[in-house]
């Protein structure tokens, strides 16, 4: 077992002046494989090692009691990584983003505000209806694919993550305007699914060298971001009137008395990180079900036992089977979190300002706090009736929505949405992995089958 260290020098791997272990990484598979690679260093050097990848040099803890204290570290104003080539695109052409990107006060007096909207127990009142229909509108569009292969999983998934947002964003008036927004939606989910691959491509060469040098990468990543920033706002604007008398997550902002052109700016980031986030974490799902049909048919037995969406997402099962695909794909293998302040992670003194990384890859697929952990086993969340999980040793070994002040502002959706789209698939198919040869996690900004998930469906 891991002991706490005293006064003795952090783990490193040895490295070369400048580029320190950047070579081992190229060597590993490169970014696309970077959790691979941080694996192997984990297994190597330990729960908490230090390492300098390039320019970056940060500290990685895969220990889930020093990830979980972390996040009371981080101070009144937590502060991440951000994908330097969004920044880089922000500083050259003056963009203002959503909250992702803001910091100090700005962020504290938005973040209060869109808590408030959407992560009090009163915001599922609206979360849960929307993200119910447009569940119930995609496993009907899927009984014509019925008796064969759904065709491009991961751009109808892109479509479907945009429709639930604008219909949490909108309310009643969704049912009303969707077919006159559809073709828009339509669009922007294409260049959605664009911008993560463009923005994938930079992560194999400096942003600012890039654009320097005008290389191509640089240039479609502009001209793709372009165009999705100008979709999301056109998109934004042209539904803020249907919302002013406080219709849907949109009009209680603008209740809330936040400016038009930040609630434009807001939904115009939410729009963007939605598509990507719950698209993937639901192909992971249903990849693991189609995989597993045994655990499909458990899961039927449950959902076949609700009569409401408010009841069907809190079905145990289904929260474990959520549960099960975000430890084993976490969308997000890696949180990141700056010190604002001296501090000791596992004994070991960290200076302020220091970047910490959070290795959930490695902690999600620790034997120490999930048995068998490359199982897909969703029971393993369930409780006893002491409320003890059947075989997760801590919950905090993977938490794909973060914690803290900072934590996911989607969770609610995202979660919701997910669970009751899956609890419509099963209730509807037997879902058949067609796929005969192994599909890996690799890393495009988010992380993605390393090729595209084929799913066969059969009515029930």
């Amino acid at each position: 077992m891991w002991r706490r260290a005293v006064n003795i020098k952090m783990p490193s791997p040895r490295g070369l002046p400048l580029v320190g272990t950047t070579l081992a990484l190229i060597a590993a598979g490169s970014a696309p494989k970077v959790h691979e690679y941080i694996d192997m260093r984990h297994k190597q050097l330990g729960p908490v090692f230090r390492d300098t990848i390039g320019t970056v040099d940060a500290v990685f803890v895969a220990n889930a009691d020093e990830m979980r204290r972390l996040f009371s570290l981080e101070g009144k104003y937590p502060t991440h990584v951000l994908p330097e080539p969004w920044v880089l695109y922000n500083q050259m052409f003056g963009c203002k983003r959503g909250l992702f990107f803001m910091d100090g006060e700005e962020w504290l007096s938005v973040r209060r505000v869109m808590n408030k909207l959407l992560l009090k127990n009163d915001a599922m009142q609206s979360i849960t209806p929307a993200c119910h229909k447009v569940a119930t509108d995609l496993v009907t569009r899927w009984k014509t694919c019925s008796g064969r292969e759904l065709h491009n999983l991961e751009g109808q998934l892109y479509r479907w993550s945009l429709d639930v947002l604008l219909a949490v964003l909108l309310g009643a008036q969704y049912e009303v305007q969707r077919h006159q927004l559809e073709p828009a939606v339509h669009q922007l989910s294409l260049v959605v699914h664009r911008v993560f691959e463009e923005s994938a491509k930079l992560s194999l060469i400096p942003a600012r060298l890039a654009a320097k040098l005008h290389l191509s990468v640089w240039t479609n990543f502009v001209q793709t971001v372009d165009q999705a920033l100008d979709g999301a706002n056109r998109l934004v604007r042209q539904v803020v009137p249907l919302c002013e008398h406080g219709e849907g997550l949109l009009g209680r902002m603008l209740q809330e008395g936040i400016e038009l052109p930040d609630v434009i700016r807001i939904v115009a980031d939410l729009i963007l990180a939605a598509g990507d986030t719950t698209a993937y974490s639901t192909e992971w799902a249903m990849y693991l079900l189609a995989r597993n049909p045994k655990a499909q048919e458990e899961l039927l037995k449950e959902v076949k036992e609700t009569n409401s969406p408010e009841e069907t997402i809190q079905l145990p099962l289904l929260r474990g089977v959520l549960r099960e695909a975000l430890r084993l794909y976490p969308v997000a293998p890696f949180l990141t979190r700056f010190l604002p302040q001296d501090a000791h992670i596992a004994g070991y003194p960290v200076d302020t300002g220091t970047l910490v990384i959070l290795s959930l890859y490695t902690s999600g697929r620790d034997a120490d706090y999930f048995p068998e952990p490359t199982l897909f086993w969703p029971q393993r969340w369930l409780r006893n009736d002491s409320g003890v999980y059947t075989a997760v040793k801590s919950p905090y070994a993977s938490m794909p929505f973060a914690m803290g002040a900072r934590s996911c502002i989607g969770r609610k959706i995202a979660e919701t949405q997910i669970m009751l789209t899956l609890a419509q698939m099963v209730k509807n198919f037997k879902m058949e992995l067609v796929n005969q040869e192994p599909i890996e996690m690799i890393l495009r900004m988010v992380s993605v089958p390393s090729r595209p998930i084929r799913i066969w469906l059969t009515d029930r």
